[in-house]
């Protein structure tokens, strides 16, 4: 699915006062886009048997975003009336252009496929009112090919994987990845509320160098390759 949007942000999950944002929709969101698209509740869409669990994401980032922060100030109340003044920064991204991609059981492909041309809540990219524009939605195969790698995800530290190498070529501009700790999934107890799954590193590989990742298994589609994120 190819996605747009005026505005986006994906906060870091340690970030307080300065709120640093990851480059691209980390797996979490991906999934959650999917849960809204098709109407599933919290508690639906991370429950142990739901069918979502075992859908394959990944993303692309298919133009590089421009940058900003933003001031915001926090205003903390008490007794109706305003104690604090607390001042944060967050950074925004600016015309961000994504390919989402999903893979799994046909039938909840198809399922998919509707509800993302007719969704049951309103998509965002980040916060709720960062909304995305669905461009396009298709349902194709892909094949597998050579782990060649730009401007998406890959579970694991890069910086530590042996296997990993730049591919250069004249003119390209090298830009490092960023590393995140991670949750891949989400628990929801009793009361409602959500609690991150054990978190694992992921990798958001910058456009503008192919990484090869030998030893990984990749997918093509239309000229760019990518890794399934699933569960581990």
């Amino acid at each position: 699915m190819r996605v747009r949007a005026p505005v986006a942000s994906f906060r870091r999950p340690l970030d307080h006062n300065y709120q640093r944002t990851l480059p691209m929709p980390p797996p979490t969101t991906l999934k959650g886009i999917a849960g809204a698209a098709l109407g599933l509740s919290d508690r639906e869409l991370w429950a142990p048997e739901s069918p979502m669990r075992g859908l394959k994401i990944s993303v692309w980032m298919d133009a590089k975003p421009g940058r900003a922060r933003d001031l915001w100030t926090v205003l903390k109340i008490k007794n109706a009336r305003i104690e604090a003044r607390s001042p944060y920064f967050r950074e925004l991204l600016f015309f961000t252009r994504y390919t989402l991609l999903y893979g799994g059981d046909a039938a909840l492909l198809q399922k998919l496929k509707r509800a993302f041309r007719d969704p049951a809540y309103p998509l965002s990219l980040g916060r709720e009112d960062e909304l995305l524009l669905v461009e396009e939605v298709q349902l194709d195969e892909a094949k597998p090919g050579e782990p060649r790698l730009q401007g998406t995800l890959v579970v694991g530290d890069v910086r530590q994987m042996s296997n990993l190498r730049p591919i250069l070529r004249e003119g390209s501009v090298f830009e490092p990845p960023v590393v995140e700790t991670l949750p891949l999934a989400f628990t929801v107890d009793a009361k409602g509320i959500r609690h991150p799954e054990p978190p694992v590193p992921v990798s958001f590989l910058p456009l503008g160098v192919e990484w090869e990742l030998s030893g990984l298994s990749a997918w093509w589609w239309k000229d760019r390759a990518w890794v399934w994120i699933e569960k581990i």
